[in-house]
């Protein structure tokens, strides 16, 4: 009874974190997650200021041509809301695709057994991991918001300095003069307030997708730890009144493995070029901006860098842990005494073992698979982009 509790606690904290994001998304009209199937009207005022960021910040790009530490800043800027753009068109495209990955996952916690206690403590730890993720993500993220939002202010009163955060410049006023300077800043201003509350909820919703691969994984593992004691204890372990026997146990380890393949292939089509958009636009942020810290002290760049290198190693390190939960259900299925089973269930085990060793995995935009060798690999490449400008 006290597992089954457990169990249910697990879901509920789990909706109430996605709720929790989608609330955020529906203040520009994206229900696509919770118990809705698509968006509304109001995602209108969300792609225009996406949309119209990208306009700004090329104008600004071509306005201040000749300062390459602003043409710089206005071109990196154009890379996060080309993000946003890769993130909205998923949601557009596909509300229902959207929604069904999160009924996908809740599946997961209906599948779990609810009488196991191992079972429900794998529920428990990756739900209180995604809490966590939510949490500190979403807490650094608006950090670095009101950060950059109170250093303009700051420059000002302290130094008398007028510095703008953005690269971008409101067409038909004059930065150079004090109304100029405050109306451009109260733009720039809604679009760093506005782009996060959209960026911050999709990649939330992410990590509730990895987290879930890394629950079903393991619950793999349980299972087969399970299979094994019931082998080792004769072909019948009981559970409760009712016994499991080894076909029984194989049975459900298969329809959980397909479960998971399949959903893992489903969040890999759904995800795989927005993936390939952001790794390609952080790369690009990441070079342009070694390079301009290489000319001279440029502060935006202390900000700009670490976001970028920090969203590559994030998305690395969650592709990493898909392959460590993989290989250790791979490990865990050789140390199964497969040999004392009867042939028809090593049959069994053998399709299992079969599927094991073709595990699915996330790529970007199907060229690679995510992971830290990603990581490594794209910062060969940004090195090369970096020496590559210097010699221009």
């Amino acid at each position: 009874m006290e597992t089954s509790i457990e169990k249910h606690h697990s879901l509920e904290r789990f909706r109430a974190t996605v709720a929790w994001q989608n609330k955020i998304l529906a203040l520009f009209g994206c229900y696509v997650y919770v118990r809705e199937r698509r968006v509304t009207s109001r995602i209108a005022a969300i792609c225009f200021i996406a949309i119209s960021f990208i306009v700004l910040s090329v104008y600004s790009a071509v306005q201040s041509w000749g300062d390459m530490g602003q043409v710089v800043l206005s071109i990196v800027a154009v890379f996060y809301a080309i993000v946003g753009v890769a993130r909205l068109s998923v949601a557009i495209s596909d509300p229902a695709g959207c929604y069904h990955s999160i009924e996908l996952a809740e599946e997961m916690y209906q599948h779990a057994n609810g009488s196991h206690r191992e079972e429900c403590s794998v529920l428990a730890k990756y739900t209180d991991l995604f809490c966590k993720s939510v949490n500190l993500y979403t807490f650094g993220f608006m950090l670095s918001v009101v950060l950059v939002s109170v250093m303009p202010f700051g420059f000002y009163l302290f130094r008398g300095e007028r510095f703008l955060p953005l690269g971008i410049v409101f067409p038909f006023t004059d930065g150079e003069n004090l109304f100029g300077f405050w109306a451009t800043l109260a733009v720039q201003l809604v679009y760093i307030f506005s782009g996060p509350l959209a960026l911050v909820p999709s990649q939330n919703i992410y990590f509730a997708f990895v987290f879930n691969i890394c629950l079903q994984y393991e619950l793999l593992i349980e299972r087969l730890k399970q299979l094994d004691e019931t082998i080792k204890n004769g072909g019948c372990l009981p559970r409760g009144s009712s016994p499991l026997t080894v076909r029984d146990q194989l049975v459900k380890i298969i329809q959980l493995q397909q479960r998971s393949t399949n959903y893992i292939t489903h969040i890999e089509n759904f995800y795989q070029m927005q993936s390939f958009v952001e790794f390609l636009c952080n790369s690009l942020q990441a070079a342009l901006t070694l390079n301009e810290l290489h000319r001279n002290f440029w502060l935006p760049g202390f900000f700009v860098l670490p976001m970028a290198v920090g969203q590559m190693l994030i998305l690395c390190s969650l592709g990493t842990l898909i392959e460590l939960k993989s290989d250790q259900f791979t490990d865990q299925l050789y140390d199964i005494a497969w040999s004392e089973m009867e042939l028809p269930h090593q049959a069994m085990f053998k399709y299992v073992l079969q599927s094991a060793q073709q595990p699915m995995r996330l790529t970007c935009g199907r060229f690679t698979v995510i992971n830290m060798n990603l990581f490594l690999t794209i910062h060969k490449k940004i090195y090369s982009f970096f020496m590559m400008l210097q010699n221009v």
